[in-house]
């Protein structure tokens, strides 16, 4: 497959993920890896073959330009993301902080339409958070580390500076791991809204999760989020 990149991340894209934590890099995905990407979802019950489609997907290089760190690689969480209105239940707001990868700042989360999708299923990040110095858990749930409770983001949307876009496939959305997100329900009735969700890393952040014994999802069995 030839390049699957159309071209580089922008001096100003990298300050904005830097400066805000979200930035969405439109028609950066080249048409080839699309479909590339729907044949492997045609094919869902393959795991290696949707590896192959990650692989091939440019991520790490992208992660790289973002961070200006060459020695990212990749690993996949939450990999397929596959709604319809039959589940038309929203993501809920949350903080990815687990996996044994400890700092964010070295963690980039991808996401990557192979349709179109409308602002209010596509992921929306709070502006900055990833700078913030609070750990927060889901309220009622407890946690290995010290946190406070999430508040209440979607009830109160006018105090938070939420950061969302519409997105159609050769765009993808870049945040930081440690960005307070979460994404919408599907709400059109015969609409498809499938992504790739796929987290990238250094090699030594990586390596400290294999050491304990926390093996990177990419290594795990593919699911649908």
């Amino acid at each position: 497959m030839s390049n699957p990149l159309l071209r580089g991340v922008s001096f100003d894209e990298r300050l904005r993920f830097l400066r805000d934590g979200v930035v969405c890099l439109r028609g950066i995905v080249s048409p080839e890896w699309i479909e590339l990407a729907r044949a492997g979802l045609r094919q869902r019950r393959d795991g290696l073959l949707l590896q192959h489609v990650v692989s091939e997907s440019g991520a790490s290089e992208i992660a790289g330009q973002l961070t200006v760190n060459r020695r990212l690689g990749w690993t996949c969480d939450e990999l397929l993301f596959d709604k319809d209105v039959s589940a038309a239940t929203a993501a809920h707001w949350h903080q990815d902080v687990s996996c044994g990868l400890a700092d964010s700042h070295r963690i980039v989360h991808l996401w990557m339409p192979v349709d179109h999708m409308p602002r209010e299923t596509a992921p929306e990040v709070v502006r900055g958070s990833h700078l913030w110095k609070t750990g927060y858990r889901i309220a009622g749930q407890s946690g290995e580390a010290p946190a406070i409770d999430l508040p209440d983001i979607e009830s109160n949307r006018g105090a938070f500076d939420i950061v969302g876009y519409e997105v159609d496939p050769g765009d993808v959305v870049a945040f930081n791991h440690r960005s307070l997100h979460h994404s919408g329900p599907v709400m059109s009735f015969g609409e498809k809204h499938r992504a790739f969700a796929i987290l990238c890393a250094d090699d030594e952040l990586l390596a400290l999760a294999l050491g304990l014994n926390r093996q990177p999802a990419a290594m795990q069995a593919f699911r649908a989020a």
